[in-house]
């Protein structure tokens, strides 16, 4: 049978990596609730895993179904701000478990502000860096953190010269695998730039986006 033998809840002390203690070694993560875009979880010495949520105004699923046995009573997490709460879930992997190392990636936080009277289109930029270079690249999940824009469109080049482009919205639905683009082994460089134009900024406002690439090695 599959499911939950134990659950632990947490609330982050700070932003950042954080270590959390499990309550029995080896044991096998199987899933996650948590408030807000991601949770990082640490694989290996260089790979981390963002485990991908919710946009604002998005709706949470009872769970974020994932498979990893870690074999010491340590997990190392990356926690998004301080304050963010959830439950790890631990015991037999369900069906549509996603391995975690599917969720290998690299965050890029980019803000685009309008100091104007008016909504304005706006801009803007931000640059994944890779552990690496000549990774494969197999997923984006793009999440908004504000209704300060009516939508985005944003946009990376490949190495092979075309154009991949998608919509960051409100009210994105159940995180984990739904919320991700699939890219089809995407290589890249070490650095990638993904542009972003956001629609009818609000007057005075700044709008807000986490951007989170997912690679193979």
């Amino acid at each position: 049978m599959s499911g939950v033998d134990y659950s632990i809840y947490f609330s982050a002390p700070a932003a950042g990596i954080q270590t959390i203690n499990v309550l029995k070694a080896p044991t096998t993560l199987i899933g996650a609730i948590f408030s807000g875009q991601y949770l990082g979880i640490v694989i290996d010495p260089v790979r981390t895993a963002y485990i991908p949520n919710v946009g604002y105004g998005g709706v949470d699923s009872p769970m974020i179904p994932v498979a990893q046995s870690f074999a010491g009573l340590q997990i190392n997490v990356v926690f998004q701000y301080a304050g963010q709460v959830g439950i790890l879930y631990f015991g037999t992997p369900t069906r549509d478990a996603v391995p975690l190392s599917a969720y290998s990636g690299v965050v890029v936080n980019i803000s685009g502000s309008n100091s104007g009277t008016a909504a304005a289109n706006v801009s803007v930029s931000g640059v994944a860096q890779f552990p690496q270079g000549n990774l494969a690249l197999v997923g984006l999940a793009y999440f908004m953190l504000d209704g300060n824009s009516s939508f985005d469109v944003w946009s990376f080049s490949t190495s092979g010269g075309l154009l991949v482009q998608g919509f960051g919205v409100q009210n994105v639905g159940a995180g984990g695998r739904f919320a991700v683009l699939p890219l089809n082994n995407v290589f890249t460089a070490q650095s990638l730039t993904i542009n972003v134009t956001m629609y009818s900024v609000k007057a005075s406002s700044t709008h807000s986006v986490v951007v989170i690439v997912y690679y193979q090695l």
